[in-house]
């Protein structure tokens, strides 16, 4: 057994918020050292209640995942929306444990803190050291995808004289293959089999992430794919029930491709399934290059960019050099080509793609593919000293480069000045 790791929060030294405020409250984004991360907050919001709205209307529950941009404010968003949804994901953590210690749990905003790392041993005393501090007032629930996992939960009430149960999620696998288990394999049947043997574990219910479902390119495709989340942990669930497994169970689907496709057209009947169903998303109210490639997600909901400098221009071969490379928008890539599209300067929007990157470096290139004629020298050329913004493929990597976020807020006619700045929760 791995021996139990405990890292305290203060350990884990964040810039001071406050600090922050003083500093950049109030300037223009163009005056800010680049490359720097902007999010718009009014769209933020608005994801963040159109998405849950839609879920609560089509008599879903909804989960919010923190991992996106991991802060304080923005779970605040997320679990306020649409009335108050009060049921999030972590997953690391320090997400949890911050959601505990900044208050969400005490003000009553948080009271389901989803551990969504398949548990390991190292750190059930920990999460167990979170339940405890939280008590009564909010339940960590865990994810299984291993019988293995079981075993080490009912050791450790039994050695520790824990006499709550642990609430698990079983992770179902629909093809992802990143984690779980296919909803009829043995290996799901001998998860249960622990559990039905166990004094220290209870379902709560399935849950499903189709990371496949970023394929999706159509209102067709994305509904296709949630349906087949739905019918994957129904399997599932399916299973459990004819192994006599008891409960009123949560099926949890959902990323956020899929879950735009929910709250647009979906309306899969809930009669007939073993539980209530969930849905869960993280990226939702960041939005990003791969969202909007499923053609689910229009420009108005891309709520991150991040900022950049030309520092040199390459005319002979149509490219400029920004500071803006992998450590600043990842290496993730998507349906659309590049790393990131340029959304200012006016003149270079559906010209100009940040095409290739090293780690400070990020090539600019002009694809004619995407204008509507050849490069024209002059016209089409960035300028060295230049601001540009760009939407980069894949939010939540790119979150995780940066050590504070600006906000700014278009409804407050403040698209281009800081409204304040974000702290996020660095660590594991």
């Amino acid at each position: 057994m791995s021996t139990s790791t405990s890292t305290h929060t203060n350990l884990y030294a964040l810039p001071s918020k406050s600090a922050l405020q003083a500093e950049f409250v109030g300037k223009p984004i163009n005056q800010l050292r680049t490359p720097a991360l902007v999010v718009d907050r009014s769209r933020f919001r608005r994801n963040c209640e159109e998405v849950t709205s839609e879920a609560k209307r089509r008599g879903m529950l909804f989960r919010a995942h923190v991992k996106t941009h991991k802060t304080t404010e923005g779970t605040r968003l997320q679990v306020q929306a649409a009335g108050g949804v009060r049921a999030t994901i972590c997953s690391t953590m320090i997400e949890l444990w911050k959601i505990i210690e900044d208050g969400l749990v005490e003000e009553g905003l948080v009271d389901d803190i989803l551990y969504s790392m398949p548990v390991g041993s190292d750190k059930i005393a920990d999460l167990n050291t979170a339940q405890t501090q939280i008590g009564s007032k909010g339940v960590i629930r865990l994810m299984v995808d291993h019988p293995e996992q079981i075993r080490l939960l009912s050791e450790f009430n039994e050695r520790e004289g824990r006499e709550q149960r642990w609430s698990v999620f079983v992770k179902v696998d629909g093809g992802g293959r990143r984690a779980g288990v296919p909803p009829t394999s043995q290996q799901l049947k001998d998860i249960i089999q622990a559990v039905l043997q166990s004094k220290a574990v209870e379902i709560f219910g399935f849950y499903s992430h189709f990371g496949q479902s970023y394929a999706s390119d159509t209102l067709k495709k994305g509904s296709s794919y949630f349906e087949g989340e739905i019918d994957c942990v129904q399997s599932a669930a399916k299973v459990a029930r004819e192994m006599g497994c008891k409960g009123d169970w949560v099926l949890s689907v959902g990323a956020t491709p899929t879950a735009h496709a929910a709250v647009q057209e979906v309306e899969k009947a809930h009669k007939g399934l073993e539980g209530k169903l969930e849905l869960h998303a993280g990226c939702y109210c960041m939005c990003d290059l791969q969202q909007h490639a499923t053609s689910l997600v229009p420009d108005s909901h891309l709520a991150l960019t991040v900022v950049s400098k030309v520092v040199s221009v390459y005319p002979h071969r149509e490219e400029a050099m920004c500071d803006c490379g992998a450590l600043a928008v990842s290496k993730d890539t998507g349906r659309y080509p590049g790393y990131g599209r340029l959304v200012s300067p006016e003149r270079a929007v559906g010209k100009w793609d940040l095409g290739r990157i090293s780690q400070e470096h990020g090539t600019l290139v002009h694809r004619p593919d995407l204008s509507e004629g050849a490069f024209k020298e002059g016209e089409d050329e960035l300028k060295i000293g230049e601001m540009v913004r760009i939407v980069p493929q894949h939010a939540c990597l790119v979150c995780a480069g940066y050590p504070w976020i600006y906000v700014v807020d278009e409804e407050q006619g403040k698209a281009e000045e800081v409204v304040d700045v974000w702290v996020p929760w660095k660590g594991w």
